[in-house]
């Protein structure tokens, strides 16, 4: 096999005792590209399944439903992407589901070249994975105007009977894109920052992988929201400030993976932090290190210091937080103060979003939803009409001789004028 690995496809076809080697190399990678496109699947599943779901929760606002809907598929995608490659190799996990894999249980050389290359084929998906739908959906949106327009006679009329647009509105609406989904674009952003500053330490391509999907998904929702997606609706800052929060466990997260990936002996073998010599049971490999020696190493304590450093300055800052808002609490208390609440109301106003029909029903919008100057009420009390009147008539010379005050002076003056030039 050393020699078969050395040689290209088809001169391994050639060769009959390479065949078995190309057979078993040929369904490796197939199965590795297999697997990449089954988590691609499951993760535009979840994202269709959480827009469903957070249908059905009746948040109060838009902010608050999107802001829920990014984090759940952001740890759905994430576990789905960055987490089961690393975890289906545990034996402890195998011996809760109760079944036994064979695979590297620890970043050894075997799980770089199985799970290693999976999750690497799988980041290269996701950077186009996330703007296919997308660039499918525009495409058929512009065949479908460019088929309508190619469709109209010199009159600017349409040749199908069907297509008839009664109101500015509706054919506004056949023009209009989707709206453009934010919470799912921080969400996909977040589970390539993660993934990628997962391995980064031992897989150095994982950061060219993610600012390469940075870039990608940038450009592409640029060219996109200029040229297919409607205007989003005024959200708060929120659901970016929720992603910034998240971004300080990822450090936590990529130094504890970086911890657990340069303690691999079969790799990064290192010396005790004690200063003592390599036992040698271990570099002969009699027996497996413990926890204890694979964490007190030297090349490990730069690491182990600034995760240290790191959390306590979270929880110092939390506990921090938490405390001077229950003391401003009891301070706005005391003087009657008004707190925040009134601000947090104010950021959450005008975006949930209302049909105009609700709206109008609410008194949300008490404009005129027509040109047609005689509905307005001010002016049928003016004019002295009616409602139905205004319905059926668009100009303000059909109100001239219709049963009106005006129209009844119209009339008499009309009448006089006649019996005079009789008279002459």
């Amino acid at each position: 096999h050393c020699y078969c690995s050395t040689l290209s496809a088809f001169e391994q076809w050639n060769i009959h005792q390479c065949h078995d080697h190309l057979i078993t190399s040929s369904q490796a990678t197939a199965t590795s590209y297999g697997a990449g496109f089954i988590v691609v699947f499951m993760n535009l599943f979840f994202t269709w399944l959480m827009d469903k779901a957070g249908a059905f929760e009746k948040h109060q606002s838009l902010d608050a439903m999107d802001t829920s809907n990014m984090v759940r598929v952001f740890l759905l995608k994430f576990v789905n992407t960055g987490c089961l490659v690393l975890l289906y190799g545990q034996k402890w996990l195998q011996r809760l589901v109760g079944i036994r894999f064979d695979d590297a249980s620890d970043f050894n050389v075997d799980w770089y070249a199985t799970g290693g290359t999976s999750l690497m084929i799988v980041m290269l998906m996701n950077i186009f994975s996330p703007h296919v739908g997308s660039f499918v959906a525009y495409f058929r949106h512009r065949a479908k105007i460019r088929i309508l327009e190619g469709s109209l006679t010199a009159d600017k009329e349409t040749k199908d009977s069907h297509k008839v647009w009664y109101t500015q509105e509706d054919l506004n609406d056949f023009y209009k894109g989707p709206a453009f989904k934010l919470n799912y674009r921080y969400s996909q952003v977040l589970v390539t920052l993660y993934v990628c500053w997962m391995y980064a330490v031992s897989m150095p391509l994982m950061p060219i992988f993610g600012a390469v999907s940075c870039y990608v998904s940038y450009w592409v929702d640029k060219f996109l929201f200029c040229n297919f997606y409607r205007t989003p609706p005024m959200y708060s800052d929120d659901m970016g400030k929720r992603c910034t929060s998240l971004l300080g466990y990822l450090v936590i997260l990529h130094l504890g993976m970086s911890l657990w990936m340069m303690g691999s002996e079969e790799i990064f073998v290192g010396q005790p932090l004690s200063g003592e010599q390599y036992p040698e049971d271990l570099a002969n490999g009699l027996r497996a290190s413990s926890f204890r020696e694979k964490l007190f190493k030297k090349h490990l304590f730069p690491i182990e210091l600034t995760l240290l450093i790191f959390v306590g300055g979270m929880l110092l800052s939390n506990v921090s937080s938490t405390f001077l808002r229950k003391v401003c609490g009891c301070l706005r208390c005391l003087t009657c103060s008004k707190g925040v609440k009134l601000k947090n109301l104010k950021n959450n106003m005008n975006t949930v979003q209302v049909d105009y029909s609700s709206a109008r029903d609410r008194e949300i919008i008490k404009g005129l939803s027509s040109y047609n100057i005689l509905q307005n009420p001010k002016y049928q009390e003016a004019f002295a009409i009616t409602p139905e009147f205004a319905v059926n008539h668009n100009r303000v010379t059909s109100i001239r001789g219709y049963n009106t005050k005006e129209g009844d002076l119209c009339l008499a003056q009309t009448a006089s004028d006649r019996h005079l030039d009789e008279t002459c």
